[in-house]
């Protein structure tokens, strides 16, 4: 597993834009029900203390960027465990990350669940960075009510701790994202539960949404959703199985549309943006790309199916080829050689996931999987006809 780049997938390759982690921790103290680390942690582990050997590689990396004149690809602050657990107050691991991407104004996003971002030392990097902006904070939350965080998160902060903390980010000018994952919904949520719902989020300063629905081992899918009183309909989460048996289930999106449109009529009057992660429902989206880079000033980023959607609704049905190099031509998109200036920890994994985003657009069944507003038909990509 590369140390600084996610693995490849179908799904990862074709989705993500986020693709550079950083992660501090080798393990997060938060006790979530559904945690996701215990999937990909090659040595998973119940002590908390920090992945030291990550800091001199990073800044090596940062630095040759620097001295390159590189622009930027974001990394990101974590994808597996929380970056800021109570053990960061002991450690201060991420504050020496965070003081390396403060040095060179290195875009960031922080995925956290936790309060310490507003505290210092850690909140004088994170202003630093805002004015540069180079920053973006997705605060993580499964559920608008303490309640909820009890029986899911039992070690977190509560909801409303987080939702504080959203706001007094916003407040000394810090730009903050509220990042609903895993997102577990009622079977239809009614319209005025949606609605203030919106309104809370409104009131914290809240100016992006990511949603991402709950997908979890498909045996402990049931219990979890005891928990919400819900009986929803679920799908695999992959495009393939192992010997038949598609062991990782979420929220079936066609469950999750008509929820997701409620929400994006609330959140326009807001005007604030909507996006879902790794869902491929792009014709939902309000935001110019579903992690936020669009914050950052200094930055370069993948290409992905995201991009191929965006160019078959402008330009109409095109070859796989003639999509990808247009995209790749464009100023804020690094491709295949483009990557041979990155230092190799970087570029090798990413150009393994351009291949495999290069062979998926010539996939029918993936492609219609991954976002089920595309198809191919004689061999080009269009949106499927209503």
């Amino acid at each position: 597993m590369p140390e600084f780049v996610i693995n490849t997938s179908s799904i990862i390759s074709s989705l993500c834009h986020s693709l550079l982690r950083l992660e501090p921790y080798t393990t997060c103290p938060f006790r979530c029900v559904y945690c996701y680390s215990r999937w990909y942690m090659e040595d998973p582990t119940s002590i908390v203390y920090p992945r030291r050997s990550i800091l001199s590689k990073f800044n090596i990396i940062v630095r040759k960027m620097y001295r390159k004149g590189l622009r930027y690809y974001p990394f990101r602050l974590s994808t597996l465990v929380d970056p800021l657990p109570p053990h960061e107050e002991l450690y201060r691991f991420s504050e020496k990350l965070l003081r390396i991407v403060s040095e060179y104004e290195y875009p960031l996003i922080i995925n956290t669940k936790s309060t310490l971002t507003a505290r210092e030392p850690w909140i004088k990097y994170i202003i630093k960075l805002a004015e540069k902006n180079s920053i973006l904070i997705q605060v993580s939350i499964s559920m608008l009510t303490d309640e909820a965080d009890n029986r899911l998160e039992p070690s977190a902060p509560t909801t409303s701790q987080r939702l504080s903390l959203v706001k007094r980010l916003s407040d000394v000018g810090v730009p903050a994202a509220l990042r609903i994952s895993p997102f577990i919904p009622s079977n239809l949520p009614p319209v005025e539960e949606i609605e203030k719902t919106v309104s809370v989020i409104a009131t914290h300063g809240v100016k992006h949404v990511i949603f991402e629905g709950l997908r979890i081992e498909s045996k402990e899918f049931s219990q979890l959703m005891q928990l919400n009183s819900s009986s929803i309909d679920v799908e695999s989460y992959g495009a393939d199985s192992v010997g038949g048996v598609k062991r990782v289930v979420r929220v079936s999106r066609k469950s999750l549309e008509p929820i997701y449109r409620t929400y994006i009529n609330f959140l326009s009057k807001y005007s604030i943006s909507f996006s879902t992660c790794k869902e491929g429902l792009f014709n939902l989206h309000t935001a110019e790309d579903c992690c936020g880079f669009y914050t950052f000033k200094n930055y370069v980023r993948r290409p992905t199916l995201w991009d191929v959607y965006v160019y078959v609704v402008k330009h109409g049905a095109a070859e796989p080829q003639t999509i990808i190099s247009h995209i790749c031509r464009k100023n804020s998109i690094v491709c295949d050689s483009d990557l041979d200036d990155y230092p190799r920890e970087l570029s090798k994994p990413l150009k393994q996931h351009e291949r495999k985003l290069i062979k998926t657009v010539s996939d029918r069944n993936l492609i219609e999987y991954l976002v089920p507003v595309l198809t191919v038909s004689d061999g080009k990509i269009c949106v499927k006809l209503k």
